[in-house]
């Protein structure tokens, strides 16, 4: 009887791997970006290779090549890390996980490279081809299945009005070359209305872009001087989850291309006065233009999901939690500070929205923000899957993916007795592996 139970809860959730990981059995994709620099982080919050379990995912990008505007070639923005650490280099010790079937690509771009480099290169048909060469150079080098562009953004942040083309152009040169190397081609993108309509000719890039990467989150933060969601899944201006996809929907983005990202941090606020209540919900209260900063990641506004649930756990007395309804968003309040963030109920709620849209799967903002030292399992004890707590939102995901029942279309998100239900039955799991030997002694 507990030998059957146990095939059953294995059959649903995954197979073990050879460390002993469970790896869910699911037709998505989880794309784990891995922040470089986070290994630079003080304390718990440092974060080196070593702490990857690649069998939450199924893609791996590494964050994030450069451009050299000398030349126009691709460059590593840190050489040292990249390329000589410990003697092998990160791009190698990386690339070395593709032997465990993950899909490993290098991402170029991001927030501080700007948009400048990239609109000059983008704008030249010998710029293109100069960087595409050098592009499949370093990858065949190190090994990479494939590039992901994200450039932040094109038309904006000192790009040009031409960008937009451009980028059509790049994208199909880069597909037209990467094909005979079979090199994945990706992108994120903006999930903002604007900067999608001024950037992106979503039909055309779609064409040629094996996914499309869409970060649905830094819809609201300190700049706008009031406390709004990060991620919200609806919102009532419109700057939300739902919008976004059904705005790339419309455009002619394929849902079988469309990769939605989950934040893995929260957005964080000063309030300009203290609430008399700590149990008042904030959302659309008056702040300043600078949220705080967490302990590891040290930028203002931001916080990780690591830094915020360590907070919960080591100070409960001075925070205060609650839950958004419209938005599906949690937050926490200490005084005058405020943070508001995705809880697992908020991921697994969205992760439900991807399969209800029959999306290519989730991407992950990023990985080294999840809880992956298990500090904080006070509050998520019960997903203890087989090997640890650590990873409680990756966790998560993989287990609503792996769940073969769709949700059906009046279902908007699990109620508190579904997600309890999905976290029962995990902690049977483990708690059937843990204690079946002991039974089978005394049989």
């Amino acid at each position: 009887m507990v030998f059957t139970y146990v095939a059953f809860l294995l059959l649903l959730f995954g197979t073990y791997n050879v460390h002993g990981l469970i790896k869910p059995k699911h037709d998505k994709v989880v794309v784990c970006y891995v922040a470089s620099w986070a290994a630079y982080r003080p304390g718990n919050g440092a974060f080196s290779l070593e702490n990857l379990r690649p069998g939450h995912c199924t893609h791996l990008i590494y964050a994030f090549a450069g451009i050299n505007a000398s030349n126009w070639t691709i460059k590593s923005l840190d050489p040292w890390a990249d390329m000589e650490k410990n003697g092998i280099g990160n791009y190698r010790k990386m690339t070395a996980l593709r032997k465990q079937g993950l899909k490993v690509s290098l991402g170029i771009g991001g927030w501080n490279e700007g948009s400048i480099n990239y609109s000059m290169m983008a704008s030249s048909s010998d710029r293109r081809k100069t960087f595409i060469a050098s592009t499949v150079e370093f990858l065949r080098t190190y090994e990479f299945d494939g590039l992901d562009l994200d450039w932040e953004f094109p038309g904006s942040r000192g790009g040009a009005l031409y960008d937009k083309q451009n980028f059509v152009s790049l994208v199909k040169e880069l597909r037209d070359t990467f094909r005979g190397h079979r090199f994945l081609l990706t992108a994120a993108i903006s999930a903002n209305k604007d900067t999608i309509d001024i950037g992106y000719d979503i039909p055309k890039i779609s064409k040629y872009l094996d996914y499309i990467h869409v970060m649905a989150y830094d819809y609201h933060g300190a700049w706008n001087k009031q406390v709004l969601p990060n991620s919200p899944l609806r919102s009532k201006d419109r700057l939300s989850v739902e919008d976004t996809i059904t705005y790339l929907l419309q455009q002619g983005a394929p849902a079988e291309k469309l990769v939605l990202g989950l934040a893995m941090y929260g957005r964080t606020f000063v309030l300009t006065t203290v609430p008399e209540t700590p149990k008042i919900n904030p959302i659309g209260l008056p702040s300043l233009d600078t949220g705080f900063k967490g302990p590891y990641t040290s930028e203002d506004g931001f916080m990780g999901f690591n830094e915020i649930c360590e907070a919960l756990v080591l100070y409960p007395q001075e925070w205060t939690t609650g839950w958004d309804n419209y938005s599906s968003t949690a937050y926490a309040i200490k005084k005058d500070h405020v943070v508001v963030y995705d809880d697992r109920k908020a991921i697994m709620i969205k992760v439900e929205y991807v399969r209800r849209q029959k999306l290519a799967g989730v991407m992950i903002w990023s990985i080294d923000t999840d809880d992956f030292r298990g500090k904080c399992s006070l509050l998520h004890g019960d997903m203890a899957l087989l090997d640890g707590l650590d990873y409680p939102l990756m966790k998560s995901i993989n287990t609503i993916l792996a769940n073969n029942t769709i949700p059906s279309e009046e279902k908007k998100e699990p109620n508190s007795s579904s997600v309890q239900l999905l976290s029962s039955i995990v902690f049977a799991l483990s708690v059937t592996i843990i204690y079946f030997p002991l039974y089978a002694n005394l049989s």
